[in-house]
């Protein structure tokens, strides 16, 4: 059996599928850091001198670029172990995802960069998290507008600002739907008038953005001349509204991190308190590889750094409690 499984001589076991719609991406970007590829090396800009001399150094030194050739890339994306095991030809899925990469902008036709390159690689190391990567690069002008550019190190750093730009994340990464009959983060953001009536106008301004950036986004795939399965890879699992508001979103993130409430709420579930803690765990993740590529002194987004860097250790702090509170269980067994 497990000489047979390692042929590939079972149909019915084909594996994980290997491609997604951003994989040239990775090979693209290589190419953006070889100093020899004078097509594509993207750091030749006056700002970014300092970094591209380090650059040319190291290859000089060490010979360490490109670190994905072509070649390689075109191994990745060709045939997968369900179309040898289905004996299919494989289609051209590289030049389907240089397709994709330029109908989202984010290369020219010759395949150099077209956008910031230290956001083409934190959406690259996000591919596994699937739509969350194209859509928070979607929103990142709008986050560096409202919360970095030309503003101070002390209003970067307020309270009231982390809390404005969690709930923008949340709007983008962590979308479930809100239940019946409980409260809506829309709500509680006074978006929509909650029970006084009132409502935040800015909040409500910067949330329209952020649905109608999504809503862009949504229109922009579904465009694409690519098939429907492809799509779905790109979209969000919870599809953005009609309208500036969208669907309703749970609050259980976004209050345990505001709140900065230590572990979970009295009366949840342990289904409810396992979902949160997956939720915010997930959002760490993706915190702390955004924090990790825009920091970088030569990309244009190195002063949202702060801020992602504060959501993550908050994040970091929640998580420990309530892991704590999750194994610190009663024993059931004493007597």
């Amino acid at each position: 059996y497990i000489e047979n499984l390692m042929l590939g001589q079972i149909s019915q076991v084909t594996g994980k599928e290997p491609r997604y719609p951003l994989m040239a991406l990775q090979q693209l970007l290589a190419a953006s850091n070889d100093p020899n590829d004078t097509k594509h090396f993207a750091h030749d800009e006056e700002e970014k001198e300092k970094f591209a001399f380090a650059i040319r150094r190291m290859q000089k030194n060490f010979k360490c670029f490109p670190y994905v050739t072509e070649q390689q890339m075109q191994w990745m994306a060709g045939s997968t172990l369900g179309d040898f095991c289905e004996s299919k030809t494989p289609d051209n899925y590289l030049g389907l995802s240089k397709k994709v990469l330029h109908n989202l902008g984010y290369i020219h036709e010759d395949g150099t960069l077209a956008m910031d390159h230290n956001a083409m690689t934190m959406v690259w190391e996000l591919h596994e998290y699937g739509p969350v990567a194209n859509h928070l690069c979607a929103v990142l002008d709008q986050l560096y507008l409202r919360f970095a550019f030309q503003k101070q190190k002390q209003f970067r750093e307020s309270d009231a600002t982390q809390n404005s730009f969690l709930a923008v994340l949340i709007h983008v990464v962590d979308r479930h739907p809100a239940k019946e009959g409980e409260n809506n983060l829309q709500e509680l953001l006074r978006i929509t008038p909650s029970d006084d009536g009132k409502v935040d106008e800015d909040a409500q301004a910067m949330w329209s953005d952020t649905e109608k950036i999504l809503q862009q986004q949504k229109e922009l795939i579904d465009s694409m001349d690519i098939p429907d399965e492809e799509k779905a890879k790109m979209h969000l699992e919870l599809p953005p509204g009609d309208d500036a508001v969208g669907p309703l979103l749970d609050t259980g993130v976004y209050e345990m991190l505001v709140s900065k409430q230590k572990g979970f709420a009295e009366g949840q579930d342990i289904e409810r308190r396992n979902e949160l803690k997956n939720r915010v765990v997930r959002l760490g993740h993706v915190c702390r590889i955004a924090h990790n590529n825009i920091q970088q002194p030569h990309g244009n987004y190195a002063e949202l750094e702060v801020l992602f860097r504060k959501l993550f250790q908050n994040i970091k702090y929640s998580v420990a409690d309530m892991m704590k509170q999750l194994t610190d269980q009663h024993d059931v067994t004493e007597v």
